[in-house]
């Protein structure tokens, strides 16, 4: 495995994978190639940048068809990836004996909601904690970020998601209104 874009593509071939399993295919693909391969340290490296780009989003067993319950978590392909599927996934998957994953969205999508939810509430208590009298620049690009991540997230489950996110919308927008009243304050 060369790059996220790789990773995308084993993902995107097989469903869901564990990290154990994408680094074993990523050992795979790298001694077909002749190359060395990745460290656990360094797959799990790669899989945390993907998911913080949401190329990846992590689901547990219940968002797969036919798991049985464990603690483990799967990656699955996230709203913004591009795949690549290396030429030498089809043999890894034939060595490996490995099997395709459906993943239930509609079942992801609602803990996906759920953790987007939690995320404006605790800007919107960020905001409500604010005193407008020791309130500094730093804290105003701070709220800004963090809401700016809240509202990529949000556009990215929407289109990727199953569902109606509106609700979430709404929330947003008032959101929002507010850090512009505290720009203005």
């Amino acid at each position: 495995m060369r790059n996220k874009d790789e990773l995308c593509g084993i993902i995107d071939a097989l469903g869901a994978l564990s990290i154990e399993e994408i680094y074993i295919a990523a050992k795979e693909i790298s001694l077909l190639r002749g190359g060395v391969p990745l460290t656990l340290p360094s797959i799990k490296d790669i899989c945390a940048e993907a998911e913080k780009e949401h190329l990846v989003a992590v689901v547990s067993w219940e968002e797969i068809e036919g798991l049985e319950k464990n603690d483990i978590s799967y990656y699955i392909l996230g709203p913004n990836a591009f795949p690549e599927i290396p030429f030498e996934l089809s043999e890894v998957i034939d060595i490996l004996e490995m099997s395709t994953r459906q993943v239930d969205l509609s079942r992801a999508a609602s803990r996906f909601s759920k953790n987007l939810h939690k995320k404006v509430n605790n800007l919107e208590n960020k905001i409500d904690s604010i005193d407008p009298a020791k309130f500094h620049p730093e804290d105003l690009e701070n709220l800004e970020h963090r809401y700016s991540d809240i509202l990529n997230q949000y556009y990215d489950y929407s289109f990727w998601l199953p569902g109606d996110m509106s609700a979430i919308g709404a929330e947003i927008q008032q959101l929002s209104k507010r850090i512009e009243v505290l720009k203005s304050a």
